[in-house]
Parts: C-alpha cells; structure tokens; sequence
C-alpha cells in the first residue's frame, strides 16, 4: 500500500474514526490491527516472517538483557551484542548480500577462480528504518535508559508503527512510547494540522518531485545525447527532486501520526539555509545522523582502542591534534556507514557517504588557514554576502554529492555522467528551446516555477519568524486561511502527476 494512494488515505480515515471511537485504554488496539494490515499490504508471506523472526528477536533479547544486566552484566552486553548483530545482520543479508558477493567475485576474477552467483533477495518494506530502530532499543535497554516493553502485544504495536515504514523517520523508543501506546483525546487543532501536513506533503511529491523525476531521469539515462549543460542541470534538479520527494513522504507520514495525537521527530529543518557540510547534515535526514552519532560515532571514541590512540597522539602532535585524528577516523567510519545503509553500492558509499566525510575533516583542518585568508583578504565572516556565499558552497557540494547517488547503475554511471557533463560546452541550450526535449512542455516550467517558489518563499517565511508555517496561517482570518487550504487541495488535484507514465507510488528513500 502506497501513501499517496486513494485508498490509503480511505485506510487512514477508518483508522483514525476507529481510533477516536473505542476507550482511550484499547487505542493502542487499533494502531495494532492497523499495522498488522498496513504490512499484509507491503510485504509478502515470506518478508513478512522476516520482519516478525526479527521483532521476536528484539522482543526476547530486550527481556534477556534487562533481566541479566544488574545480576549478569557480561552475559548481558553479550546478548546486547548478539540480537543487535541479527537484527543488523538481516538487514545486511537481505539488503546489501550482492555487494559482498561483488566484491569477492572480483577478487576470484583477478585469481582466476569461479565467481559466485549473485543474490538477489526480495528485502521487507522498511527494513533499513526498523532494523535501525530495533538495534537502538536493544541498545537503550543495555544501557538502563530505556524500560523493556513487557507485553508483546505492545511491543509489536511500537516496533511496527505503520506510518514510519515507508522512509522514516528512525524513532527511539523511549521518546515515542507514551505517544504511541497511550491513546490520545481528539484534538481538532492536532488533527487538522495533520491533514494539512498531508496536503503539502502531497504537493512537494505530486506537483514538484514527479515533475522534477521526468528531466533527471531522461539525461542520467542517456547522458551521451544529453551533456554539457544538459547533465548540470540534471544534476542540480536532483537536489531538489530527491528533497520534495523524501521530505513530501515525511509530511505525509508526521501528519498522519499528527491526526491520530501521536508526535514523531522531524527530518529536516531548513537544509538549504546551512552554511558548511556538517550543519548541512545535522539538517538533513536528521534522525539517521543522530542513530549514527550515538550508537556508532559515540561508542567509537570511547572505546579503549580510541582513548588509547588519542594518548599518543597527543603525546606526539599536541592536545588538539590527539582529540582531533582519532575523532576524523570516528567520522569517517560513521560516513562510510551512513553510505552502506543507503545501499551496497559504491556510488551511495562515496556520494553521501565518504565524499561528505572527506569535506568535513578537510573543513575542520583547514579551518585556520582559511581564518588567516580571511584576515589577509579583510573578509567580514558576519555580513549577508558571505553567509550567501556559505550556503551556496554548500549547495554545490552537496549537489555533487548527490550526482553520485542518483548514479542507481553504480559508480561507474556516476563518472560517466560527470565526463559528459565536463567535455561538452552547450550553453546556449538555456536560451534556445532545447530543455523543452527533456520531456516538460512550458505548461509545467511553469508550474515548477510557481509551486517552487511558493515552497522557497513559506520555508524562508518559517526559518525568519522561527514557527512553522501552519501556525502562521492559523492566525489570518478564516476566509484567507481557507482559500489557502482549497487553493493547495485543488493544486494538488488538478497539477498532481498521475498515471501510467508516473510513478507516484516509489518514493526514492522507500527503496532504502
């Protein structure tokens, strides 16, 4: 079941009147039912046994630990090991199996040896968020910061949430647990701001995003007949494809968490108004950053190995040097990471993976040459020109990022594309009609322009009054603010691209 379906939203519906109609006590119930359906839909028989093998896993290893970890505290933390290693390792087996088979089938090439058959295993929906999300729970429990859930039942109404199952976003446990398995009041403020959410969700994703897909697509497929300028303009409309795309399926899903009183955390805030690589990140994807940062970055820093590397590079090359290697090594493992789970492909683990790691380290050490240059060069760091010139550096390499990870056929593509965006010079192509072959007509320039620009204008308007935009419409009048509402619902109506030549359903960060 897609979430920018009719009959999703036929489903929400009866969920939510279900929900509001039986006793505040049983309302976890129905969040229940509705996720033991909303996966019947998404997965097969199979996948599905997949997902509860590694929910049981979870549930019991939690119950383990906990019970082990005053009286037993090694047993524990090897059983913390142990659940979190199959519940990581499913995802990895069912997800990522074909980039350790290529690796070893290009070693047994260079032997001459037979390569083994590549897998090809059908991977639950959801499973990168759950997996994630379960190994942090156990880890939590580890740790003493998060009670075990007793009752399975309600475990498994936490653990299956349905609305995050599509892209996000990674919840913790003891931040979501009250929200979730106790019921909450009909609010009609909450719940309208639900839907509204939804609507401009619907808008980033059907008018924007599917717009956006038809030009990118046409040149990464065929950048030989369309270089030059041609691949940067691809390159720089993927940016904000891939963003109206993944943040449009996080309105939807926080708005209908909204409608039913339940809060989730927010994924981005305002990323394209960051002014280096690493504030850009701490914007973007923000509940997969802070995963990493905790249970990977964290614990790598302070683990004996690290403490001890630190000692002696401090010993050798000074205090800020000895706390500044073994925190670069930290970063780049956890970049490396953060590229494998977006896929087993080389192009995902440099694009958003070690290529941004790579720009922040190099950030952080040059950082007093480039203190220095500014003094020299009498650069006020302060004023509104330079903060633009930030964000703009930031914007391209963060474009050139993602020129990698739209590379779906691996890195190789990825390099290709850039060869036949270097070699060719066609800039008169902007003038002279030519970007009307890429498959929009000038109806939908048009569109583009006007829904993009109302979606640059109300998040500026957001980030300056520091409130979100539903809360700022929510204080005009009641004629204005419904004329707001119609305008988007029949936008999203009339504009929406639907249909056999659209994929509406495919949510690009659902695949991961």
């Amino acid at each position: 079941m897609n979430i920018t379906a009719f009959v999703f939203f036929v489903f929400i519906g009866i969920v939510a009147l279900l929900y509001y109609i039986v006793p505040k006590k049983a309302r976890w119930i129905v969040l229940l039912a509705a996720n033991i359906y909303f996966l019947s839909q998404a997965n097969d028989l199979l996948m599905n046994g997949f997902w509860l093998l590694c929910a049981l896993v979870t549930y019991v290893g939690a119950r383990l630990v906990e019970g082990n970890r005053e009286t037993h505290p090694g047993r524990a933390k090897a059983l913390a090991a142990v659940s979190v290693l199959i519940v990581i390792g499913f995802m990895i087996v069912l997800k990522d199996s074909s980039f350790f088979v290529g690796i070893y089938n290009n070693v047994t090439g260079l032997l001459g040896l037979q390569p083994a058959p590549m897998p090809s295993f059908p991977a639950p929906m959801g499973i990168s968020y759950y997996s994630l999300i379960w190994a942090g729970y156990l880890i939590e429990v580890y740790c003493g910061t998060c009670a075990c859930e007793k009752n399975i039942l309600k475990f498994l109404t936490f653990c299956g949430y349905f609305p995050i199952y599509t892209a996000g976003p990674i919840v913790r446990f003891q931040d979501v647990e009250s929200n979730i398995l106790e019921g909450h009041s009909f609010d009609y403020k909450r719940f309208t701001f639900g839907l509204q959410r939804i609507l401009w969700g619907l808008m980033k994703k059907l008018i924007l995003s599917e717009r956006l897909a038809i030009v990118v697509n046409k040149v990464y497929e065929d950048s030989y007949a369309y270089p030059g300028f041609y691949v940067w303009i691809a390159m720089i409309l993927f940016v904000f494809q891939l963003y109206t795309d993944f943040s449009g399926c996080i309105d939807i899903v926080l708005g209908v968490s909204e409608m039913l009183g339940i809060e989730l955390p927010e994924n981005f805030s305002f990323p394209f108004l960051a002014q280096s690589m690493s504030e850009f990140w701490r914007c973007w994807h923000i509940t997969l950053g802070g995963w990493l940062r905790d249970y990977i970055l964290y614990p790598i820093l302070k683990s004996d190995g690290m403490q001890k590397l630190a000692g002696r590079c401090k010993k050798r090359y000074g205090k800020k040097m000895g706390k500044s290697i073994p925190t670069w090594i930290g970063l780049l493992i956890s970049w490396f990471l953060i590229g494998f789970w977006h896929g087993g492909q080389w192009n995902y683990i440099l694009g958003v993976g070690l290529f941004c790691g790579v720009i922040i380290i190099t950030g952080e050490m040059l950082a007093p040459v480039f203190a220095r240059l500014k003094n020299v060069l009498k650069i006020n760091d302060k004023t509104f020109a330079y903060r633009c010139f930030q964000r703009l550096r930031t914007f391209l390499l963060f474009t050139v990022a993602l020129s990698f990870f739209r590379a779906y056929d691996g890195l190789e593509q990825g390099f290709l594309v850039w060869k036949n965006g270097l070699t060719v010079y066609n800039p008169w192509i902007l003038t002279d009609g030519s970007l009307l072959r890429l498959g929009l007509d000038q109806k939908d320039i048009n569109i583009l322009w006007f829904f993009g620009t109302i979606l640059a204008v109300s998040g500026i308007l957001s980030y300056v009054k520091k409130q979100s935009l539903r809360e700022l419409i929510a204080k005009q009048n009641l004629v204005f603010r419904w004329i707001l509402y119609l305008f988007l619902l029949y936008s999203v109506i009339i504009f929406g691209c639907y249909g056999i030549n659209f994929d509406s359903a495919a949510f690009i960060y659902q695949k991961f």
